[in-house]
């Protein structure tokens, strides 16, 4: 049935009022179909715009959320990684001091990488012995001070020199500064014949330019005891004594233990 070419619209008030009419012309009729077609369409797309509109929305909002949590799970984590960096220090420093563990190499001869037990059970005898040994508190040998610590400074050209360096006569006794075990012995270009004693409380005290040593890897011994004979092995030019202290694998000066200078021949 198609649009006739003229078109009633009447209008009757509900009162006692004269009715209205209208006519439309064909052509207008179908100008305001289409503009009723054309608002129906519009509405319809702003409305599934409206939605999607909201729909965004509503995941922005989610995703705000999820951004906050995320960076809330990463300062966590940063504050949990630099806790267990904390708890990681402290491990080694307590593995260092009961002799569990060997602990980070260092510039001095105390290297600790073939220094863990075989077993459990010497595990749990070292860190008894090294608990009940008390750091090093002793010179080590009878003498005169020829050189002292020197921390260094690479930028300021001061060379280091790690320990106190105690002349004397040639197979003067070179005595354990504190009881312990004796850690390592051996040679080495620089310090010649050696002795590498581990103390308690993460101490290690080194003797080096023995001219022989007396005691081997692994003995007990008690502050005091002839470990080694002083001597001019490595590189040395007059006969001395080297003795390094580390605690905890850095250098300290030795002075800082051991009160007054040697007893003198």
């Amino acid at each position: 049935m198609g649009i006739p070419a003229h078109t009633r619209i009447i209008l009757i008030p509900s009162n006692e009022d004269p009715s209205r009419e209208f006519g439309i012309a064909r052509p207008a009729a179908v100008i305001l179909i289409m503009l009723l077609a054309a608002l129906a369409v519009l509405l319809g797309l702003l409305l599934v715009s409206f939605a999607g509109k909201h729909d965004e929305r509503v995941r922005i909002a989610e995703l705000e959320q999820e951004l906050v949590q995320a960076q809330g799970a990463l300062g966590a984590a940063a504050e949990l990684a630099v806790e267990l960096e904390r708890m990681e220090s402290a491990q080694e420093k307590l593995l260092f001091m009961f002799g569990v563990q060997g602990a980070a190499s260092t510039d001095s001869l105390g290297t600790w990488s073939d220094g863990e037990p075989a077993s459990a059970s010497i595990a749990m005898q070292r860190a008894a012995t090294l608990v009940l040994n008390p750091g090093p508190n002793r010179w080590p040998a009878v003498g005169v001070v020829s050189q002292e610590f020197i921390k260094g400074n690479r930028a300021r050209g001061i060379r280091p020199h790690l320990g106190i360096d105690v002349a004397g006569r040639l197979d003067t006794p070179v005595l354990a500064a504190g009881g312990g075990t004796v850690f390592r012995t051996g040679q080495d270009e620089y310090l010649g014949n050696f002795v590498e004693i581990q103390h308690g409380l993460g101490y290690l005290t080194v003797y080096g330019h023995c001219s022989r040593v007396a005691v081997r890897k692994g003995d007990a011994v008690e502050a005091g005891q002839v470990i080694a004979y002083m001597g001019t092995s490595g590189q040395s030019t007059a006969v001395h004594l080297h003795f390094e202290v580390w605690q905890q694998g850095e250098a300290i000066d030795p002075r800082a233990l051991l009160e007054g200078d040697p007893a003198r021949n």
